[in-house]
């Protein structure tokens, strides 16, 4: 680029500095990169971090690093950068519109960053999409996802790598607070209907017995989450409601504060218990009495 140019009229050659600044960016690349790899072993050999901490870290350091090595050469091109920048200065439009989406993910970076909205490690739903988040970088956020229904709380192995524009036009639910425990609520339809005489004393009977060893700590979780969150949360005991299906059928719904690795469990346990506990179907009414067949006249 500065070949083309009279440098006759100059007091100086560029072509040393031009060499300087080659080797200032080989030295800034090899010694953040030694750093990282010294930083990423030291998160690494600390074994009483868990498995997303470590994540959270490296993921972290990995980000810090790479925003050192853009604000670096940034500083050692800064002169040729500018000189660059005015001679395409009608390309640049063009080059905005061609990386439109490029530049949408990184916003969505910037957005994510300022406002807190996620790190490494939390559980999130984002445009329909919802799991542990274990990687994001300035373009992407990568999700390992999870099941739904009596699997909600379970990663089912599958791996997902979203833009970051979707944090720009789609709302995150960041859902961590439910990462030890969650409100799971499943519903039972009992056909034939049974007998109705002490039906709720005793599916209360059945869900208590099955809550008990978990009722201490989910209050006290309860209580933390409500501090933490500013908010009132539902009350932590269960809840059991009778309702009708669309058919007609009776439906029994049980709400549990439970742990969600243990909550299809509870709900396999308490449903089979249930089953075996709840009285009989009540008799159909029988209908009126043939009458007696006449004999020959």
């Amino acid at each position: 680029m500065f070949e083309r140019r009279n440098l006759t009229r100059l007091p100086f050659d560029l072509a040393p500095l031009l060499r300087i600044d080659l080797f200032a960016s080989i030295l800034l690349l090899a010694v953040l990169w030694i750093a990282r790899k010294i930083l990423v072993g030291s998160i690494r050999a600390r074994t009483e971090l868990a498995a997303h901490d470590q994540r959270r870290l490296i993921t972290s350091s990995r980000n810090v690093f790479l925003a050192l090595v853009l604000f670096g050469l940034v500083l050692i091109w800064a002169p040729q950068l500018r000189t660059f920048a005015l001679s395409l200065t009608a390309v640049a439009v063009a080059i905005v519109v061609a990386t439109k989406e490029l530049i949408l993910c990184l916003s969505g970076a910037v957005l994510r960053a300022t406002t807190r909205a996620f790190t490494v490690g939390d559980w999130i739903e984002m445009g329909g999409f919802r799991g542990e988040v274990i990687d994001h970088t300035l373009l992407a956020t990568t999700l390992q996802e999870f099941g739904t229904g009596p699997h909600a709380y379970m990663p089912v192995g599958q791996v997902m790598t979203l833009p970051n524009s979707m944090l720009l036009t789609m709302p995150v639910r960041n859902q961590t607070t439910l990462r030890e425990h969650a409100y799971h609520r499943f519903a039972l339809t009992l056909d034939p209907r049974p007998d109705l005489a002490g039906l709720r004393g005793t599916a209360e009977t059945v869900v208590h017995r099955h809550y008990a060893p978990f009722r201490d700590r989910a209050a006290g979780i309860n209580e933390a989450m409500e501090r933490r969150t500013l908010s009132d949360l539902p009350d932590p005991d269960p809840t059991i409601r009778f309702r009708t299906s669309d058919l007609g059928k009776l439906r029994l719904e049980i709400t549990l504060f439970c742990p969600s690795q243990m909550a299809d469990t509870l709900e396999s346990e308490i449903t089979l218990d249930l089953l075996a506990a709840l009285p009989p179907p009540e008799p159909k009414p029988e209908g009126p009495p043939a009458p007696p067949a006449q004999g020959a006249g």
